[in-house]
């Protein structure tokens, strides 16, 4: 749903939980705790991965920086701690990897632009490469861009005291500073989940399979994932509703459908977008009426 995308860039400051990892074995360490097969990542090489729970279901999602000698990984604030505990608990006592807070040095600034390139010459970065899984460091600054079909999300890593600095650049390049509701309201139009709508859900449920790697050794889940995949069936499914009233978080009973559980919703300008589980629908798009009366547009998201 990109109409909901201007024709120019938006930005925000995200509220992200960082942890800088450094020794010998940080990779080691990280890469038995997620999901994603991660040792094979090279210099300036940055993946995203999930943290789950031994019945495979997701607690975070993470997006992890390889940089020389060190290890940056971002994740969401209010599991931030949690996260944390979890890999220093991991580390076994003849391993080399220490963890760093690094909540109150370094700041997060996602964009959301139709050409990358207007972000980047604003940086001098006009004659390099931004692709996916890779990084570009400009002096103190890391960026990363996430390629989707109509527009691409730059992701900077920047030391706290050069926030300003980023944002004026930001702005010089005509980017718009969007607030916290309409940064929302444009994941959920994209059909992005956030934490809130994955933490306690199976991956192929979100259509998150590419951050399982079956391939790898154990981690928390393993067991769950191989099993869901050899089954090769999906039960539930991450919809999206488009209606022109807002629906409230929480679990709706539709009919022909059943229970669909509601867990991020956001209106603008006389339309309400919400994300939720519910089972795998027959149609892709579907009409349904609410137990209010109200009818809404049910859309199941595919992913790739």
């Amino acid at each position: 749903m990109t109409e909901y995308l201007i024709s120019r860039s938006e930005h925000i400051v995200r509220n992200s939980s960082v942890t800088v990892l450094k020794g010998s074995t940080a990779l080691s360490v990280i890469d038995r705790t997620v999901s994603t097969k991660l040792t094979e990542m090279k210099h300036f090489d940055t993946m995203k991965t999930m943290f789950c729970d031994a019945n495979g279901r997701v607690e975070d999602f993470a997006r992890v920086y390889l940089l020389d000698e060190q290890l940056l990984m971002i994740n969401s604030s209010q599991y931030g701690t949690e996260i944390r505990k979890k890999l220093i608990d991991g580390i076994g006592w003849d391993e080399e990897c220490t963890l760093l807070n690094g909540d109150d040095a370094i700041s997060h600034v996602s964009v959301i632009c139709p050409d990358s390139n207007d972000i980047k010459s604003n940086f001098g970065l006009e004659n390099e490469l931004l692709t996916n899984g890779k990084v570009l460091e400009c002096g103190d600054l890391i960026f990363s861009n996430t390629e989707f079909d109509y527009f691409d999300m730059i992701d900077i890593l920047a030391p706290r005291g050069k926030l300003t600095s980023v944002l004026q650049k930001l702005n010089e390049s005509g980017s718009m500073n969007a607030s916290e509701d309409r940064w929302d309201f444009l994941r959920i139009s994209l059909g992005i989940p956030s934490i809130d709508d994955a933490r306690g859900n199976l991956p192929n449920e979100l259509g998150l399979t590419d951050l399982v790697s079956l391939d790898k050794g154990c981690y928390p889940g393993q067991e769950i994932h191989a099993r869901i995949d050899s089954r090769g069936r999906t039960t539930k499914n991450l919809v999206r509703i488009v209606s022109k009233f807002p629906i409230l978080l929480g679990i709706h009973e539709v009919d022909g459908i059943g229970k669909i559980r509601v867990s991020s919703t956001q209106t603008e300008s006389g339309v309400s977008l919400s994300l939720g589980i519910c089972s795998t629908i027959k149609q892709p798009v579907s009409e349904i009426t609410l137990e209010d009366g109200q009818t809404a547009i049910i859309e199941q998201l595919i992913f790739p």
